[in-house]
């Protein structure tokens, strides 16, 4: 809303500020005397246009409005380092390995153990073991 700036502040908002003017003085954005200073006017702020600002020159602007009935608010930051997507859709997660797929290979690693009548007969098949487990972990993780 364009002229939202004369609603009166509620408690809520005022904590939203101070929570904003703390994270800007974490951050190392405020000085102590300017947190403050500004702290103590949000406490006196009596409209979002009081409110919002003591958060003009930082770059995440806090969330007013939000004990509203119906009203769901988005925090609006300063600036957007990154536009938003077209799509809206995130990347997706990476998807975790799952044991079973190597129960084959572990299985063809056992028969071929058993099979073989010497020790030096398990080394070929143990490096065969290997080097696909490693193929199909870089397979998975492209």
């Amino acid at each position: 809303m364009a002229s939202d700036h004369m609603i009166r502040a509620s408690d809520q908002d005022r904590d939203a500020v101070v929570t904003t003017l703390r994270d800007g003085y974490t951050a190392g954005r405020l000085t102590l005397e300017e947190f403050d200073e500004r702290m103590t006017a949000a406490y006196a702020g009596k409209t979002w246009g009081d409110l919002r600002k003591l958060t003009e020159d930082l770059p995440v602007q806090p969330v007013l409005g939000s004990d509203i009935p119906g009203r769901t608010p988005t925090p609006t930051p300063a600036f957007q380092a990154h536009p938003p997507r077209s799509s809206g859709m995130l990347p997706p997660a990476r998807r975790r390995h799952r044991p079973v797929a190597f129960l084959p290979l572990i299985a063809l690693w056992i028969v071929l153990a058993l099979a073989s009548q010497s020790s030096h007969a398990i080394i070929a098949p143990t490096v065969a073991l290997i080097v696909a487990l490693v193929f199909i972990s870089l397979a998975r993780r492209r």
